[in-house]
């Protein structure tokens, strides 16, 4: 893994977070000073030492030194802005870099030892003046090693432990607490050594190496000078401070999207699915599926008249267009179309307020709000207006009403039933206009009737039965569309509700696993370790 990758990682996890309404101010920043940082060439990193009033960093420098680089003296505070110790042969190299750092007293020395690091002596933390702490504060999140200075009276300060050492320690790739003028409590400097190191790891913060010093001019200084030249060796202080802060930014972006433990989804399959079905079933209802059955089958009715129902056929489907019948309980896809008018969206939106309700308690607080604007009252019912008419445009794409060959079959006999009536009208008309013979029939019950009478009850009887055979097959034919028409519809409801209803939640979803992402790939580059994988106490000695 490597550090572009990790950049790269936590860039993702900013817009992922930004788009769950989470701040990336700190993400932003860390990703604007790591590439401000690793943008400058050379192998020297900067060491700072840092610390309070009096607690001799500017003695301790001076004394690495041989001689006076940083004034020190009784007067506080002595050092009022940041003076960089720099090898000569590392100047040109650091120039660009000490100026982001906004250091100008740069002061050189032709120490090799020292040749790969430029060490800043900074102002006193807890100066009385300040501006003191707000330039070192302002320094810190670009340094990338930190020489922790204290003394045998202000190292369990609670400004150092509690202001700095906690929130610093973990952040930085090397480090070293110090503490000075051990000539002070010379018979116990090893257990002032060890309580130290106790107590910091008693806070959690790992076991940092703890030194001891005397910057005096027969005082020693041999733990903090081998420990910045054991240093110098390694090129990849500058680059594992980064990672550092990019993990850290990562981890706290994941912390608020809620995804420390992995990027599980805010719904699991199963309740997403029955809060779907109660969508679509809210859905339905208000499309009125029945009533697009009954639309269906109206209209493979009033089709099947002109086909089977003869000349009367033609004129009748000709009178019930005219009349716009037709459009009110024969037109399925004018019905589809004018859903809206049938009820309101209120119930197929509840279940997914419903829904809501019981994620928002699980998900930390800054996801809230993102999660709310799943149930905003207009936006959903937008969404769900929105893929009900997909679905809608999608079934009536190409709706049309079911034919057959066995109406064109009746039409023809209604023809020939038709031709039968109007000559049984002539020939009974004939008879009582030109008093025709005719012959008698007898029949059971009624007795003699006249033939031309039983033709035209025969006829009659053979239109109706006809008729009612073209409505049976056309009712059936309509009631057959009609089921496939409605699961067509539900069929293409339920995508489209998916992803009206769920796109919002699974959005949330990509970015919480694009957050858990980058936190893996951030905490998989290989680092050397922390200031607290080295060893402190009496070891710190050897």
């Amino acid at each position: 893994m490597t550090l572009a990758a990790s950049l790269a990682a936590l860039a993702d996890a900013a817009d992922a977070a930004s788009s769950l309404g989470l701040d990336t101010a700190r993400a932003t920043g860390v990703l604007e000073r790591a590439r401000a940082r690793l943008g400058f060439v050379g192998s020297t990193y900067v060491l700072a030492f840092v610390g309070g009033t009096g607690v001799g960093k500017s003695s301790l420098l001076n004394a690495l030194a041989g001689g006076v680089v940083s004034p020190a003296g009784p007067r506080r505070p002595t050092t009022d802005a940041p003076l960089a110790w720099v090898s000569t042969s590392a100047r040109i190299e650091t120039a660009a870099l000490l100026e982001w750092l906004g250091v100008g007293d740069v002061r050189e020395h032709p120490d090799e030892a020292f040749g790969d690091v430029a060490i800043l002596d900074l102002p006193d933390f807890d100066s009385t003046a300040p501006d003191h702490r707000s330039r070192v504060d302002e320094l810190l999140p670009r340094i990338d090693a930190v020489v922790w200075v204290a003394d045998p009276e202000k190292y369990r300060d609670a400004l150092l432990h509690d202001d700095y050492l906690r929130r610093w320690i973990p952040r930085l790739s090397r480090q070293l607490i110090v503490v000075n003028k051990a000539d002070l409590v010379a018979g116990e400097v090893e257990r002032l050594r060890a309580h130290l190191a106790s107590t910091v790891r008693d806070e959690g913060l790992g076991g940092v190496r703890v030194a001891v010093t005397s910057a005096t001019p027969n005082g020693d200084v041999r733990e903090l000078r081998d420990w910045i030249a054991s240093g110098t060796a390694d090129k990849r202080v500058a680059s594992e401070r980064v990672a550092v802060e990019l993990r850290e930014a990562a981890g706290d972006l994941a912390a608020r999207a809620g995804v420390d433990d992995g990027a599980a989804p805010l719904v699991d399959a199963d309740r997403r699915s029955r809060a779907l079905a109660d969508v679509a079933r809210e859905a339905a209802a208000v499309i009125d599926l029945r009533g697009l059955e009954r639309q269906a089958v109206a209209a493979t009715r009033l089709a099947a008249r002109p086909r089977g129902a003869g000349p009367l056929g033609q004129l009748t489907a000709f009178l019930y267009r005219a009349s716009g019948r037709d459009r009110v309980a024969a037109d399925p896809e004018s019905y589809l179309r004018r859903w809206r008018e049938r009820g309101s969206l209120a119930r197929p939106a509840e279940p997914v307020r419903a829904l809501t309700a019981e994620l928002l308690p699980r998900v930390p607080p800054e996801m809230r709000g993102g999660i709310a604007k799943v149930v905003d009252t207009d936006a959903l019912r937008a969404r769900i207006a929105g893929a009900i008419d997909a679905a809608v445009a999608a079934r009536t794409a190409e709706l049309r009403v079911p034919t057959s060959v066995v109406w064109t079959l009746i039409g023809a006999l209604q023809y020939a039933v038709t031709a039968a009536l109007f000559f049984a009208v002539l020939w009974i008309g004939a008879i009582f206009i030109l008093h025709a013979p005719f012959a008698s029939a007898d029949v059971p019950l009624l007795g003699p009737v006249p033939v031309p009478l039983l033709f035209l009850a025969a006829v009659l009887i053979a239109g109706y039965l006809l008729a009612r055979a073209l409505g049976a097959h056309a009712g059936l034919l309509g009631r057959r569309w009609a089921r496939r028409l409605r699961l067509d519809l539900a069929r293409a409801l339920e995508p489209e509700l998916r992803k009206a209803v769920f796109a919002p939640l699974a959005a949330i979803d990509a970015a919480r696993e694009r957050i858990a992402a980058a936190r893996a790939t951030t905490a998989s580059y290989p680092a050397r370790g922390s200031g607290g994988s080295e060893t402190s106490g009496s070891s710190a000695a050897s």
